[in-house]
């Protein structure tokens, strides 16, 4: 409750303690106000003990009520730190906040919503709050502090204009989220149509580059290239086989302190990547003791499972600290079979369509349409094993139907191993060294649906017997039944070794560099794929081959006549041992120097100016061993990449109007200024501003605002991939299927894309209301010549869009001898120097190679809203986000439309949101959490997809300071309580759900244990 100002002067009189009571001297002022290191030791003890000992190493007085510290406990503070974050460390997790009334004086207070030590509350709850446990100091002081925040490179301050969501680690743990990847799936504003797992394997990322199944993070959905990912605000080596996003399940969770979101184009301060925003994932700086922890979950149906522990030691000495920690996860896969929706291609029982191939077993004899199409022509019988059938026994008209999903998986097999260190020493009293290190090992086990393909069969087959009576005839075959599921495996090492190295030239000045190396490297393998030279060499449609260990004459022949009873095991692990093996390493070499400090002082604060310089050297490595349509494994050429990116960079911080001058409807009003060059020795030189606003026109709201530019250059596994042609069905503007050639790779002639983004916001914390907080942000991303892949992110409508005309070129190579020839170029490459794809059955020829595309313009709006109070014995709270769509407009051509994008299966849904709301007591906390995707519709079909709302909750007890389980956690944890299915989308790959949009994993249930040693 609010007092009035002679209310204050008499609990101040009547209950406060003053802790040393000297003046402070010139110098511990300097100290405090800018920053200075001090070097200290206090022990663990009682929280009113801990502030006597600060007040009397710093000469500061420190002000509070003694039923605000009573009972309260503070840990071990050693090190070399700032005053103020030496004091938000003391006071981390009491719910207490701190408010800086002079140079001198500093009063402590309860954070509004938060309970009195008595009552056992730990800290003030919320997910827009801005406390956690030590709130920023007072919004005024904010740049005294020594925190780099994401979205500025100036110390200690807020990017002005920008709105940056943190997600502290109090939220995370009370939503329960288990990883990075759940945490940052939780963001409305973040897409999950790229770079998952369940949108990998469910074919809802069409991209093709996640082949190690990691995850990344999409940003208004603009790509996960778009996204710029950091560690302690150092870039990660990039994933997947182009290496173009970061994969934040690499990212251990047992050390991360914070996550901090900008969803707003950054490249004046990052450079290339931040179009989208930018993820900074901040890890703990120190621990003192160890703290151990696991986690058990399981989903409610079917087999899937995880295991999640961890364990965290650390030390702290005078001048500096150390920490290590080590964190295991193992979950098993969801397997298709488990999921109603997911297990048959034949959607019809659940109001869908029938999805199954005519490339079947039995098999089915194809022929063409009038138009082109292929068809099936003739079923080959079931119930036969294919030795006498005769050419009357085929069923003419009719079609063998194979459910490519069986043995499917829809998320894979993960087991990782992460370890993180970090060390801190400081020398002298200015100067502050640190050492980073992490590393990762992640392996995984996949399941595709089985290999479908079309056999050209000829009178060189034993068995072969035509139903038309031609000299040869193509069939329709898979061999799920036979040779079951393709399979994925492989791994990927993520590792980051930083030194960094601050030095206090001044007072005032700070001159900061880190010498940093990240590296990913990925092995990915598909197994149990048939090898189409061994097929056709066991069809005798090409002799028999000695340099292979396969001899048909030998071993046999195969039969595609039979319904999988007809072929021996050693035709079978002949066909079936063909492989793709691809290996890919991305390194990252970064050198950093920056300069920030005060420049002059003004009437409300100083003018602030940071500059530095950048170099970066990025080297992209690839490997390819195919054995696939080749009589023996062929690897390719190492294709081996690099570049040196250099960059300078500046940003000045304007404060006109604060506390120290505020006037009315100016209580407070700053400008920022930041700008970016970047040469590349393949583009150029690139330049890019941002300009940023605040204006609190009264207490209690903040209008913002931020204009920049932003770019992306190719990377270079977009510019240099080898090029590759592969075989594929498609259908076509009749709906008719035809086989196409589809040729993919890098392409060396693309151009950086260029984004122009616009924020205007208002954060509204009334102190009439101090409970309630409100936050919007309107934004626009204007993004050109933006780097795709129409023809691939669309393939299913390639043939039939007009739009992508100009990427498919339709041929004849039965009639035309230029297509013909072209036909076999094309062919001679995807075998390497011979094929089995009969040329004349190939109709299109569709480039899905990477292009610069039109424009891509982007509008929207996000809300946030929290309530956080004190009601009887607990604490209520409540908080909203939400991410509304006005427009996601994107022009594949110059000469295309613009076509608004949004609300379709696959792209991002116009609504989403998450709302939660929780009450805590003691040591109890209770919080629900609700999850909501707006309805969209298909995009072929334009039927309805209906929205879809699940429900997680989380129940937590910690033992008291003074109990026998002192520092124990324990919580239960479910996510979609309900077991909600993910609203049906008929879609093409069979999989009954949109993948993009929505989860299949169901009900998870998780048994969660903290122990702080």
């Amino acid at each position: 409750m609010a007092r009035s100002w002679s209310e204050h002067v008499r609990w101040m009189a009547a209950s406060t303690v003053l802790v040393s009571g000297m003046a402070a001297s010139g110098t511990v002022q300097a100290q405090l106000a800018e920053g200075r290191f001090i070097v200290f030791d206090i022990p663990a003890g009682s929280l009113q003990s801990s502030l006597t000992a600060f007040g009397g190493k710093t000469g500061l007085q420190i002000i509070y009520s003694p039923d605000a510290v009573a009972g309260r406990q503070s840990a071990r503070l050693s090190g070399r730190l700032t005053a103020r974050d030496a004091l938000r460390r003391l006071i981390d997790g009491t719910g207490l906040r701190a408010r800086a009334v002079s140079a001198k004086v500093i009063v402590l207070e309860q954070a509004e919503g938060a309970l009195p030590a008595a009552l056992g509350q730990s800290s003030t709850l919320g997910a827009v709050a801005a406390t956690d446990g030590a709130p920023p100091l007072s919004p005024d002081e904010e740049g005294s502090t020594d925190i780099v925040v994401t979205g500025s490179s100036i110390r200690g301050q807020l990017p002005v204009g920008s709105n940056v969501r943190t997600i502290r680690r109090s939220e995370i743990d009370r939503n329960g989220f288990g990883s990075v990847a759940q945490v940052l799936q939780s963001l409305p504003g973040n897409f999950g149509g790229t770079a998952t797992e369940q949108s990998a394997l469910a074919g809802a990322d069409p991209t093709g580059t996640n082949a190690t199944l990691s995850t990344g993070v999409n940003l208004r959905g603009l790509g996960a290239a778009a996204t710029l990912v950091l560690l302690n605000g150092r870039r990660i080596a990039g994933a997947g086989t182009l290496g173009d996003f970061a994969d934040v399940s690499s990212i251990p969770m047992s050390v991360v302190e914070r996550v901090e979101v900008l969803m707003d184009g950054a490249s004046a301060i990052y450079g290339s990547d931040a179009v989208g925003g930018v993820v900074n994932v901040i890890m703990k700086d120190r621990f003192t003791g160890l703290e151990s922890g696991g986690r058990l979950g399981v989903a409610t149906r079917g087999g899937l499972r995880e295991v999640q522990l961890y364990q965290t030691a650390g030390t702290a000495w005078a001048g500096g600290s150390a920490l290590l920690s080590y964190e295991f996860y193992d979950r098993a896969p969801l397997v298709a079979a488990d999921r109603r929706f997911a297990r048959s291609a034949d959607s019809r029982p659940i109001g869908g369509t029938d999805h199954r191939y005519i490339y079947s077993l039995p098999g089915n004899v194809l022929g063409f349409s009038p138009t082109g199409g292929i068809e099936a022509a003739f079923a080959i019988p079931p119930g036969q094993n294919g030795t006498a059938l005769r050419a009357g026994d085929f069923i003419s008209g009719s079609a063998n139907l194979e459910d490519f999903q069986i043995g499917a998986y829809l998320a894979p097999r993960q087991t990782r191993h992460s370890i993180y260190a970090l060390a801190h020493q400081d020398i002298g009293s200015a100067v502050r060294v640190t050492l980073e290190g992490r590393f990762t090992r992640r392996d995984f086990d996949s399941r595709s649906p089985g290999y479908a393909t079309i056999l050209e069969v000829t009178a060189a087959n034993p068995w072969f017997v035509s139903p038309t009576g031609n000299a040869s005839d193509l069939i329709g075959y898979a061999f799920t039944r036979e040779l079951g599921p393709i399979r994925g495996s492989g791994w990927s090492e993520t590792m980051g070794l930083t030194g960094a190295i601050d030095v206090d030239v001044s007072p005032r000045w700070r001159l900061s560099g880190f010498g940093a190396y990240a590296q990913s490297r990925e092995r990915g393998r598909t197994d149990n794929l048939p090898n189409e030279a061994i097929i056709a060499e066991a069809l005798g449609t090409i002799a028999d081959d000695p340099s292979t260990a396969y001899s048909p004459a030998r071993d046999g022949f195969f039969n595609p006549y039979g319904d999988g009873t007809a072929n021996v095991p050693a035709v079978l692990a002949a066909i079936g041992s063909g492989f793709l093996d691809a290996r890919h390493t991305n390194r990252i070499f970064t050198a950093h120097l920056q300069a920030d400090g005060p420049l002059f002082d003004l009437a409300t604060d100083a003018l602030r100016l940071a500059a530095g310089v950048d170099i970066r050297r990025e080297v992209f490595e690839s490997r390819l061993t195919s054995f696939f349509v080749t009589p023996n494994p062929s690897t390719g050429d190492l294709v081996s990449r690099s570049r040196t990116i250099t960059a300078g960079f500046a940003e000045i911080r304007l404060p006109l109007f604060g506390q120290a001058n505020a006037a009315p409807g100016l209580r407070r009003l700053e400008f920022s200024v930041a700008g970016r060059i970047e040469h590349y020795p393949d583009f150029g030189t690139t330049a890019n501003p941002k300009v940023g606003a605040n204006w609190s026109p009264f207490d209690g709201m903040i209008l913002r605002g931020t204009y920049g530019t932003s770019f992306r250059a190719p990377n270079l596994g977009q510019l240099r991939a080898p090029g590759g042609v592969s075989a594929t069905i498609l259908n076509d503007a009749g709906g008719a299927a035809v086989r196409v050639l589809q040729l993919s790779g890098g392409n060396p002639d693309l151009e950086p894309e260029r984004a122009r983004s616009w924020t205007i916001g208002a954060d509204l914390n009334p102190p009439t209301l101090p409970t309630v907080r409100v936050s919007s942000t309107l934004f626009r991303t204007i993004f050109d010549r933006r780097i795709d892949r129409p023809a691939a992110m669309n393939i299913q409508t390639a043939l039939s869009d007009p739009d992508l005309a100009p990427f498919v070129r339709q041929v004849a190579p039965a009639t035309n001898p230029a297509d013909r020839a072209y036909v076999t170029t094309l062919l001679d490459d995807l075998a390497g120097g011979g094929t089995t794809v009969a040329v004349d059955s190939i109709r299109s020829v569709v480039d899905t190679r990477f292009v610069n595309t039109a424009e891509t313009d982007v509008r929207g709006v996000d809300l946030t809203l929290g309530y956080s109070a004190r009601h009887g014995t607990g604490t209520v709270s409540a908080d909203t986000n939400l991410t509304y769509l006005f427009a996601w407009r994107q022009r594949t051509t110059p000469a295309s439309s613009a076509i608004d994008q949004r609300d379709i299966s696959g792209r991002p849904a116009a609504w989403r949101g998450r709302t939660t709301i929780g009450w805590s007591s003691g040591g109890f906390d209770l919080l629900a959490g609700i999850n909501h995707v707006g309805r969209y519709r298909d995009a072929v079909t334009n039927a309805r997809i209906r929205s879809w709302t699940t429900v997680d909750a989380r129940i937590a007890w910690k033992a008291g300071d003074n109990a026998a389980f002192a520092g124990t956690t324990i919580a239960l944890i479910a996510q979609n309580l309900l077991d909600r299915d993910p609203p049906f989308y008929d879609s093409p790959a069979g999989v009954g759900y949109d993948a993009a949009n929505a989860d299949a994993t169901g009900r998870f249930i998780a048994l969660q244990i903290n122990k702080s040693w």
